[in-house]
């Protein structure tokens, strides 16, 4: 018996210690006190949530996460407030972000008229040194219906002494001056790239000073690279990212290195945002052996490519052609012209082909209604079980119609919208572009979310502001600028909209596991807002602000 007794102490003992030992499971941090919308799959709403070693260990009422606090648990009382997760910028261009962060702005964000416009390019032009590449990022025929398109002559006369670039607000069309294409070696001889990629020419064969798409604009643009100047100006758009509540953001091409991407999201031993690549075609060097690879704050998805190009250059591939207006015919589309692809179906087939097989997600940028269709016939034909485990994108999206849209849910490809054409640009594309019957039809959002192909929203920063409650406003109202509504009928409500920015945005990235809603195991990325975004006037939503953003249980931005 005194043996027993011995034994049973020294068990009760031993238990004690290793209890000690053991991993407290009191949370680290608390909010109570507010309204949490979790955007899980009931649209649940609660008080409060618990934090434990960065993620989510608690989501329930006030009284009960107080119960749980332990002496080193910071406590933060919303006081009302609300608390969502994190938004996912699923296709932005930070490294152009911050490329552009020293250009001169023209843009028609900041510019009322053409010849403000102008008026501020020759001024801060005549403060350039003599022979110094000048750029300048923002120039819009929509936005600024009044302009005429520059010729190398208008460019020539602003920077007699400077090679001189202008980039479109799209950053698809360019205009550079003579000095520019003497200093790249461009001649009116040089081949153009091709598939809709190419230097303007006149009747004569002349250069006009016009460079259509990336491929053509590339020589131009590597002036712009200095990795010092980069580096400085990526982190500063990491924390706009961050002061706009975006806890993750993935790249669509035009990366910087991934050393700088790292160094710039690093802040006191920790990452401060989630950043996630698409690899574009003359990228590819970095593209790993292996589709797992990096981290839940850093890795290489997938593959970035162009399938057709802009609306307003005129190569956006069409089923019927442009409209013959004013507008088109200012900005060089031909009557009758329809748009043309960047690849040709080959290449296009064997590059869905060999990334695929591979295992990389791909990211297909198609914004007219007959490249969506061509996207979908390929990826259909070479079509495996495990398309539906990719979640292969198409990208932008304004024309996909009603009848791709159901093919491409059938074999798991889903749609990333750019909602924002139709605030920007709406009255151009319905009055002058592709004109009013199809822009009704234009970003068929509800249509995606009918068919439960968890369809998302995104600005294409440096395109549009990445601003999420203006994505979400327009996606909900379908208005432009002026209150033109196109295709009202495709409004989607604030829950869906909210979802699109937050659980959507995971759920394509494939990390829907660990990102994109507030629930027990995830990761704890939130934002703090002043107001609820499912209850707040929905043409007051833009007024929403950004409190603080939260990634992995730290504070990473507070107002």
């Amino acid at each position: 018996m005194r043996l027993v007794s011995i034994k049973s102490v020294f068990c009760l003992i031993l238990s004690m210690i290793l209890v000690g030992c053991s991993k407290s499971t009191t949370p680290d941090v608390v909010f109570y006190n507010g309204t949490i919308v979790t955007v899980d799959a009931g649209d649940a709403t609660h008080q409060a949530v618990a934090v434990k070693d960065g993620k989510i260990s608690f989501v329930g009422d006030s009284a009960e996460v107080l119960t749980l606090v332990g002496k080193g648990t910071k406590k933060i009382d919303l006081k009302g407030d609300t608390l969502i997760p994190g938004f996912i910028g699923v296709h932005e261009h930070p490294t152009l972000e911050a490329l552009f962060a020293n250009t001169i702005d023209i843009s028609g964000f900041t510019h009322q008229t053409a010849e403000q416009m102008w008026q501020h390019l020759e001024t801060q032009v005549s403060h350039s040194q003599q022979g110094e590449w000048v750029f300048a990022m923002g120039i819009d025929s929509i936005l600024f219906p009044d302009m005429q398109l520059p010729t190398m002559a208008d460019l020539d006369r602003i920077a007699p002494q400077n090679p001189l670039v202008l980039i479109s607000q799209t950053m698809h069309s360019y205009w550079a001056n003579s000095q520019a294409f003497a200093e790249v070696g461009i001649t009116a001889s040089t081949p153009d790239p091709g598939y809709g990629s190419y230097y303007g020419k006149d009747e004569n064969g002349q250069l006009t000073g016009f460079i259509a798409e990336s491929e053509a604009s590339a020589p131009f643009l590597e002036e712009l690279k200095s990795p010092l100047a980069t580096i400085s100006n990526y982190e500063k758009v990491l924390d706009e990212y961050l002061a706009a509540g975006y806890t993750t953001v993935a790249s669509l091409g035009y990366n910087v290195p991934t050393w700088i991407a790292k160094y710039a999201a690093f802040d006191w031993f920790q990452y401060k945002i989630r950043q996630f690549y698409y690899l574009t075609a003359s990228e590819l060097d970095m593209l790993p052996e292996e589709r797992e690879n990096g981290d839940d704050y850093f890795s290489i998805l997938g593959v970035k490519i162009w399938h057709d190009g802009s609306p307003y250059t005129g190569s956006m591939q069409l089923e019927q052609p442009y409209t013959t207006s004013q507008l088109t015919e200012s900005i060089g589309i031909e009557p009758g012209h329809s748009g043309e692809p960047r690849l040709s179906d080959e290449k296009f087939t064997s590059q869905v082909e060999k990334y695929s097989q591979q295992g990389w997600q791909l990211a297909v940028h198609s914004q007219g209604d007959l490249s969506s269709r061509l996207v979908t016939e390929v990826m259909s034909s070479v079509a495996k079980p495990e398309f539906k485990e990719q979640r292969h994108r198409i990208e932008h999206g304004l024309l996909i119609s009603k009848d791709s849209l159901e093919q491409m849910a059938a074999i798991g490809l889903t749609p990333s919208f750019h909602i924002n054409h139709i605030y920007y640009y709406g009255d151009a594309l319905s009055e002058g572009i592709i004109g009013p019957q199809r822009a009704k039809n234009v970003l068929l959002v509800k249509d995606a979310f009918d068919l439960n192909m968890h369809p998302t929203l995104h600005a294409d920063g440096p395109m549009f502001p990445a601003a999420p409650f203006h994505l979400m406003q327009t996606s909900m109202t379908r208005k432009s600028r002026t209150g033109l509504a196109l295709g009202q009928s495709q409004g989607i409500s604030s829950k869906q909209a909210l979802k699109a920015l937050t659980y959507n945005g995971a759920w394509q990235l494939g990390l829907d596991t660990k990102l994109g809603s507030i629930e027990v195991g995830k990761y704890a990325d939130f934002v703090r807002l002043s107001d609820n975004p499912l209850s707040y006037p929905l043409e007051q939503l833009i007024e929403i602000q950004v409190l603080e953003t939260w990634v992995e249980g730290e504070p990473k931005f507070i107002k």
